[in-house]
């Protein structure tokens, strides 16, 4: 038999070869020498251990086909995305539903991608089938093999001087990389987004009968004073100013913290921030939602780490696809949300509660709106801005910061305004009920800057907040009503959320309290209690 490499012989090689080749050089350049070598040395250990199950060379490369799809996709996404696929990948996969995956696929450079990869599987396949039944370790093979070990002990010698650059080579495999995303990544990431992260304890609550629907909308970076429906001079809410007859403004809502990592777990649980720790979460309020019969949803432009710290467990999870986040957020607009919401109000039949966690008005402001929005300055001007230009005291960059928030708050309210649409529809009784995390900070205005720090104003606390109420639930729970338009002036607190949802829903349980409730007539607001500025317990004094 000749020894001659087949044209068969040479394109599978190449094909089998070319992930390695190119992740090697990724990772000479983006990383070092040491991690490129041992990303070589990974390759050949799983060549190996394959070489030795295998035997011949035609088995060798048929049974490592599905491997070899996975190492294509894995180099594609990291050579695009300049990060081999981790957590964000995983979030993102866990997150998003069948049709947003296929609208994602359908994008004609993702076409050309998937085109391009069923091609290449396919001739990689069928060459893998012609290639000759050789054996692996036959004759003339022994006179390759100790060069060979020589030179794979000296590259361990070397990768092994540095362990983490080692380790991290090792990741940059391929084929390692894929099985560690989808043996580790992928189910870590499933596993966190439905609460086995948090120890649950039953509330044990019931509720009253009846199809009814209830949305939560949380916030993010709304000050009260950037709001025109609060007295603002620029028209930066007019949806909202059209439904003063139908939404009950809250005068005086206030964050329980100024960092979103505790005002939203607090919000959704109802624990009082003094004392507060995520150990002493046991549930949220989507767990009491469902024990009371509720089908529950959870739609999340949002980090979704902050969902999985209060242990976040909804029937429909909503997370839409953002390969462009940053230490700023997600670049994906709050209204990508909308097609989800759309099917989830519209289902009959049963109880519903929708809760939302959007993008809001979070730094960098700019990247929160369409450009439709632009009214009150185009996104052009402030598009250079960084975070320390946030902090200067230049006029002319202050003022672009201020357009682009107030442009922000523009599109906030256009989203919550279609929000109300859709639920104006529904026949049976229904809410939605908007209380922001925190408010924010405009260095042009406050002389500070964002959220989140130990230095702030009282516009990092004070925030918009309303509740509307349709025709159906008004005439069925008038009591309940009549309660939220009477403690619409009292002040009201993150914590207080928990308990007044609850009640909207007609929920009740053994912990529950009235006086938490600003839909109770027996409401007593908690103005003593301190809140979080930084992280640290402080009196709120403004």
């Amino acid at each position: 038999m000749s020894r001659r490499l087949s044209i068969p012989d040479c394109t599978v090689a190449t094909l089998y070869l070319a992930p390695v080749a190119v992740m090697t050089v990724w990772a000479w350049s983006h990383h070092s020498p040491r991690v490129a070598c041992a990303v070589v040395l990974a390759a050949a250990l799983v060549a190996s251990v394959f070489a030795a199950a295998a035997r011949t060379w035609r088995l060798f490369f048929v049974v490592q086909f599905p491997l070899i799809v996975l190492a294509a996709v894995f180099v594609a996404y990291t050579v695009s995305f300049h990060m081999p696929p981790g957590n964000t990948l995983a979030q993102i996969l866990v997150g998003a539903s069948a049709e947003e995956i296929r609208g994602f696929l359908s994008l004609s450079a993702w076409r050309w991608g998937a085109t391009l990869l069923a091609v290449g599987s396919a001739v990689y396949l069928g060459m893998a089938l012609k290639v000759s039944r050789r054996e692996i370790f036959g004759a003339g093979c022994s006179r390759f093999t100790r060069p060979t070990l020589a030179l794979l002990l000296a590259g361990t010698g070397y990768v092994a001087a540095d362990p983490q650059q080692m380790i991290d080579g090792l990741a940059l495999d391929p084929a390692v990389g894929s099985l560690i995303f989808l043996g580790g990544n992928v189910p870590r990431v499933h596993a966190q987004m439905q609460g086995s992260q948090v120890r649950k304890i039953p509330y044990a609550g019931t509720r009253r009968s009846g199809e009814e629907v209830h949305i939560l909308v949380v916030g993010e970076s709304a000050r009260r004073d950037s709001w025109s429906a609060y007295g603002y001079s620029r028209a930066t809410t007019p949806m909202l100013e059209s439904l003063k007859g139908e939404i009950v403004l809250l005068q005086d809502a206030v964050a329980d913290a100024n960092l979103t990592e505790w005002s939203v777990p607090i919000i959704m649980t109802g624990l009082p921030p003094e004392g507060f720790s995520i150990a002493n979460v046991h549930g949220n309020l989507l767990d009491l939602a469902r024990e009371a019969g509720f089908r529950t949803a959870w739609l999340v432009n949002q980090d979704p780490s902050i969902s999985v710290s209060f242990g976040i467990d909804a029937d429909y999870l909503e997370y839409p696809p953002d390969f462009k986040s940053n230490i700023n957020g997600r670049h994906t607009l709050d209204g990508s949300l909308l097609p989800a919401y759309a099917r989830e109000i519209a289902r009959s039949g049963q109880a519903r509660f929708i809760g939302i966690h959007m993008m809001g008005a979070h730094w960098e402001y700019y990247r929160r709106y369409p450009e439709s929005f632009g009214r009150f300055g185009p996104a052009g001007g402030a598009a250079s801005l960084s975070m320390v230009s946030m902090m200067l005291d230049d006029e002319k960059s202050q003022s672009a910061v201020v357009d682009a928030y107030d442009n922000a708050t523009l599109y906030t309210d256009w989203f919550l305004g279609r929000l109300i649409e859709e639920a104006r529809a529904l026949k049976v009784p229904a809410t939605l009920t908007f209380f922001p995390d925190h408010g924010e900070d405009l260095q042009l205005l406050d002389h500070e800057a964002g959220h989140g720090q130990p230095n702030y104003t009282r516009h990092a606390f004070e925030i918009p907040a309303f509740v509307w109420m349709n025709d159906a639930y008004r005439r069925a729970h008038p009591q309940i009503a009549a309660g939220i338009a009477a403690n619409a002036s009292k002040e009201i607190r993150s914590h207080n959320v928990f308990f007044t949802e609850a009640d909207l829903m007609g929920v009740k349980w053994p912990g529950y309290a009235a006086t938490k409730s600003f839909a109770s007539e027996e409401f007593v607001p908690d103005v003593g209690m301190k809140h979080v500025a930084g992280g640290v317990l402080v009196t709120r004094s403004l």
